[in-house]
């Protein structure tokens, strides 16, 4: 087991590494910040000059990744350009927002995915089962920014039952503000969670189903069926755990996803999340929150991962033993 952990580590720390060095090329090549800094109307070219040097970004690119990697190590994501703030706490700032709405989506999606899927592939070929197949295919092939406009437009302006944007009342609770711990906050989070919930959901269901068909045909099973074991304790008692490995990686990695690109519709809500600071910082050239956006999301996802091995190891004792 602690081979495994090491292991993980190891290749965690290696890929980070990788994706900084991606993040940082990429965003240095793009366009020049020191102009959305200073008053180009006004600013002589000295003043451009003193405001690249203020930046660090007269030094060579390889010179400004060493000093970047050296800041990291102690937290240190430099100031934003734009905000004035260092960069890695105005990030954390927007997390609660984002991870509340990306929590409330994944608990909607996860329970119905999965029951549709088990349900769907218990009766496989049945009526259900070819709704939930029809249905999945039609939510897996909406665009996030037509599902999110159809939301507004069917709950919001039709119906009038949920506000269209922003992130309603919150209150303080463990030194952050929540808008779910609120009634108004509940229903404007209620839109943006279900547009990333659906396609999550419509995944999930055809995953569980394909598992519930394959584990359903198993010997095992005839043998809890002629046990006279009844139907929901097979299902929930015996297919579930069965499929549970592949599902708990889908489920770690959409929620992944959906903490670190919610952007669009974080910016069609209007919800203050991480996505939406990531979508305006880049417009702005703002290359510390930028990469703090960035180091923020690789770290999500390689976490993530490293998780979901681990949580292998507690459900399949053959993955431990396999290490």
């Amino acid at each position: 087991m602690m081979t495994m952990i090491a292991g993980r580590l190891s290749q965690a720390v290696l890929l980070l590494l990788v994706m900084s060095v991606i993040g940082f090329a990429g965003i240095h090549s793009v366009g020049n910040p020191v102009f959305n800094v200073v008053n180009v109307e006004t600013a002589t070219a000295e003043d451009i000059r003193n405001a690249t040097i203020a930046l660090g970004l007269d030094q060579p690119l390889w010179r400004q990744y060493l000093l970047f990697m050296g800041n990291v190590v102690t937290g240190n994501f430099g100031t934003s350009y734009i905000y004035h703030l260092p960069a890695f706490p105005l990030v954390m700032s927007k997390l609660p927002a984002t991870f509340e709405l990306a929590l409330t989506a994944m608990v909607v999606a996860a329970p119905c995915g999965v029951l549709l899927g088990l349900v769907a592939g218990r009766r496989q070929g049945g009526t259900l089962d070819r709704i939930v197949l029809k249905a999945s295919v039609f939510a897996l092939s909406l665009p996030s920014f037509w599902l999110s406009m159809m939301l507004i437009l069917i709950g919001a302006i039709a119906l009038g039952w949920f506000p269209s944007s922003g992130r309603g009342q919150t209150v303080s609770f463990l030194g952050q503000d929540w808008s779910f711990l609120t009634f108004d906050g509940l229903r404007h989070i209620a839109l943006p969670a279900l547009a990333l919930a659906i396609p999550k959901i419509a995944l999930i269901a055809r995953l569980a189903r394909a598992g519930t068909i394959e584990v359903e045909a198993q010997d095992f099973i005839r043998f809890c069926r002629a046990k006279g074991l009844p139907p929901k304790r097979i299902l929930f008692g015996h297919t579930l755990p069965n499929i549970s490995i592949p599902i708990v990686t889908i489920v770690g990695m959409q929620f992944g996803g959906m903490l670190a690109f919610a952007v669009i519709v974080e910016t069609i809500f209007a919800w203050p999340g991480v996505g939406k600071l990531l979508i305006d910082s880049i417009q702005l050239l703002d290359r510390p929150v930028v990469m703090a956006t960035l180091t923020f999301v690789a770290v999500v996802f390689v976490g993530l991962n490293a998780l979901v091995d681990l949580t292998y190891a507690v459900l399949d004792p053959r993955v431990r033993l396999s290490t």
